[in-house]
């Protein structure tokens, strides 16, 4: 009997276990089905923005309000969401977001959608990924255990970027032939179908033990924990970086392809989908052959692939034109491809590193970390305005971005070195 048991448990601490493991299927794919709504909003919000008021500016400040919270919110999340099941947190977050979407629909069906109404919902929904990040990777690590944790953070990169490429399709396809209505209703739909797949989860909703001490005690433990794991220190230093002059740079991707390149709804979700593509094909590989020591290198070659190809897209833009329309597709699939590398291991890194103890408290700080982005989306979003060109002020950041990369690099020779 107890041989038995002993060879279920190593069954499933093998890699290829992970879609034999039920509970690690719910919660990968809620996460997945949520994920669609998450790129389809950056798309269609950002879309709908620059349509109805025709600012560069007032498009970046609603994806500020998107990622505003994580920012203020994103370090207390991971340190107060220590004292609940993290099953039913995730599933009243999930409901609350599927009744915020349903009430924009209706508004929109309506017509009384008005552009406050949609910043709200943004906001609301920046709410409920400062909560997400921490929380279900944390209880994807959990489950998946030290010796799958690689290739389930390849899969979770993998996922991200299927959701990346499709979400801005679907959104763009929504937009143009249904109206702004369609996305909302979709993802009224798409959250509750993730709340439900979570309801049969049993494992990794808890760590024993933690959640006792006060916020701010168990905030300051992960805070001195990170200032001793250099490693750890890296990959939030380098998040921060790609965030600020990386990521903000998403908030122009609807402005460039509406107004440089000339393009429908449509036409700009199938390009940007180009860069959930490339980070499909990146992840597809890291799930696939990654390796524990290689974590922090793969990590870090695809931060400075990201950043470069971001730029070199801008670049096409500028210049104009839909002859260079392939060119800049290439970038952006080239720049999904470094995506996903950095995606995929910047959790892995932390979840490798950190003790269970440490694990939710350091996520929040890395979803704050993330949550920087909205100062790099207000500042490419005021050049833009400025200058008079999207693709000008994303050059300009990009720029600046990398040079930031390099000396991040330079400082931490830890991500250059393969881990032990």
């Amino acid at each position: 009997m107890q041989e038995g048991i002993s060879a279920q448990a190593s069954a499933l601490e093998k890699p290829s276990s992970l879609f034999l493991d039920r509970d690690f299927l719910r919660v990968w794919l809620a996460g997945g089905t949520v994920g669609v709504m998450r790129w389809m909003d950056v798309l269609v919000v950002g879309y709908y923005t620059v349509q109805i008021t025709g600012s560069a500016l007032i498009t970046a400040q609603m994806l500020f309000l998107r990622m505003l919270p994580m920012f203020l919110l994103g370090a207390f999340c991971g340190a107060w969401a220590e004292r609940f099941d993290r099953r039913i947190l995730l599933i009243f977050l999930m409901l609350s977001m599927t009744g915020m979407y349903s009430t924009l629909a209706t508004l929109a069906i309506f017509e009384r959608l008005e552009l406050w109404h949609v910043a709200i919902g943004v906001t609301f929904s920046g709410i409920f990924w400062s909560f997400e990040l921490p929380v279900r990777r944390t209880m994807v690590g959990d489950i998946a255990g030290s010796t799958r944790l690689p290739r389930a953070m390849g899969l979770e990169s993998a996922t991200n970027s299927i959701t990346r490429a499709s979400g801005a399709f679907i959104g763009g396809a929504l937009l143009d032939f249904t109206g702004i209505q369609g996305p909302f209703g979709f993802g009224a739909f798409v959250c509750f179908c993730g709340a439900f797949l979570l309801t049969g989860v049993r494992r990794g909703t808890r760590s024993e033990g933690i959640g006792r001490e006060p916020v701010l005690q168990s905030l300051a433990a992960g805070v001195r924990y990170i200032r001793q794991e250099r490693v750890i220190q890296a990959v939030l230093f380098v998040t921060i970086i790609l965030n600020l002059f990386g990521f903000a740079c998403v908030s122009m991707l609807p402005v460039i392809g509406r107004q440089n390149f000339e393009m429908s709804a449509l036409e700009t979700g199938t390009l940007t989908s180009l860069e959930g593509i490339g980070a499909l094909c990146g992840a597809t590989l890291v799930a696939a052959f990654a390796r524990s020591s290689q974590l922090a290198r793969i990590f870090t070659i695809g931060a400075g692939t990201y950043i470069a190809c971001m730029g070199l897209f801008a670049w096409m833009g500028w210049l104009g034109g839909m002859s260079l329309i392939y060119i800049a597709g290439g970038f952006l699939f080239l720049a999904g491809f470094g995506l996903s590398g950095f995606g995929s291991m910047q959790s892995g890194l932390i979840l490798a590193r950190a003790p269970p103890s440490m694990r939710v408290r350091v996520m929040g700080v890395l979803a704050m970390c993330i949550g920087s982005g909205p100062i790099g989306i207000l500042n490419v979003g005021w050049i833009a305005e400025t200058v008079g060109d999207a693709a000008i002020a994303v050059i300009i950041v990009t720029s600046i971005g990398f040079i930031c990369y390099l000396i991040a690099n330079n400082f931490y020779p830890e991500l250059r070195r393969r881990l032990t």
